[in-house]
C-alpha cells in the first residue's frame, strides 16, 4: 500500500472532531515528507481541517457547513499530546478548580514546556506559558501546590489565610517522597517567597524540610504577606510578615 493510500485510510478512521498532528500517522517516522504531502492534500479536498500549523481535526459536517472543533478539544489538546501530559491549567482557572475563588477567567492559562503564546478561540482565550519544571501526571499536582504559594496574594476574591489554610490541607495528603520532590521542584523552578512560604507551611504541620530549603534563603530578606503571625507563629522563622 502507498503511503497516500495509508494515510487516507488513517483519515478515515479518525474520530471526527479530535486533533491530532503528523505523528498520528504511522509512516510519518519513516516517510515524513510523503505523509506531509498526502496530509496537505487531504486539508486541500476538504477531508481535513487545518487548527493551526501542523494540527489538524477531521471535521462533522452540519447544515451551515464544517463545524468548527470545539474549545474542549483544544484544551485537551494543549494538556496531552499522543496520551501525554504536556500541560496543566494554571493561574485564575486552577484557583476556580481548587475552590479558592469563583471567578472564572475568560482566558485559562496553561503551564507547558514550549514557548509562550495566546490563541483566541472565540469563546475563550488561551495562554500557553513557558515553563521549565517538568510536566507529566505524577508532577501536576505538585506543581499546582507551588503556582498557588506562588501566587497566594493574587488569588481574585481570596485573602491569604484562607489560601494557604487550604493549601496546607493538600500538603498534608503527600506521602513523604512527594513532599521531598515538592521542595525540590521549589528549589529549581520557584522563587524566594514561594519557598518561604512552602517552608513555613511545612514547619507548622510539623513535616520534614529539607535542609538545602532554608539555606537557598537570604537571611536578610522579608517576605512582606499580610500574615497574621498569632495563627502562623512560624511565620517569624521563614522571615515571613
Amino acid at each position: 500500500m502507498s503511503i497516500a493510500a495509508s494515510v487516507n485510510r488513517t483519515i478515515d478512521r479518525a474520530p471526527i472532531g479530535r486533533i491530532f498532528g503528523y505523528e498520528f500517522f504511522p509512516q510519518y517516522q519513516e516517510s515524513p515528507g510523503a505523509v506531509v504531502r498526502a496530509v496537505n492534500r487531504g486539508v486541500e479536498a476538504r477531508r481535513l481541517e487545518r487548527v493551526e500549523k501542523g494540527r489538524f481535526y477531521k471535521p462533522r459536517k452540519g447544515a451551515l457547513g464544517v463545524v468548527p472543533v470545539s474549545d474542549e478539544e483544544r484544551l485537551r489538546d494543549a494538556l496531552y499530546r499522543n496520551g501525554r501530559r504536556v500541560g496543566y491549567v494554571t493561574g485564575p482557572a486552577l484557583y476556580n478548580r481548587l475552590g479558592l475563588t469563583t471567578q472564572m477567567p475568560k482566558t485559562v492559562t496553561i503551564a507547558v514546556n514550549r514557548a509562550t503564546q495566546t490563541k483566541d478561540l472565540g469563546t475563550m482565550r488561551m495562554k500557553l506559558l513557558s515553563r521549565r519544571a517538568p510536566i507529566s501526571d505524577s508532577t501536576v499536582p505538585l506543581l499546582e501546590i507551588l503556582d498557588v504559594l506562588r501566587d497566594a496574594r493574587k488569588v481574585p476574591d481570596a485573602n491569604i489565610e484562607r489560601v494557604i489554610r487550604e493549601t496546607t490541607k493538600r500538603l498534608t495528603a503527600l506521602a513523604p517522597a512527594k513532599l521531598k520532590k515538592l521542595q525540590r521542584f521549589a528549589l529549581d523552578y520557584y522563587n524566594a517567597g514561594t519557598r518561604a512560604l512552602l517552608g513555613m507551611l511545612l514547619t507548622q504541620c510539623r513535616m520534614e524540610v529539607l535542609l538545602a530549603l532554608k539555606a537557598s534563603l537570604n537571611p536578610a530578606t522579608r517576605f512582606d504577606l499580610g500574615i497574621d503571625p498569632d495563627e502562623w507563629p512560624e511565620s517569624r522563622t521563614w522571615n515571613i510578615r
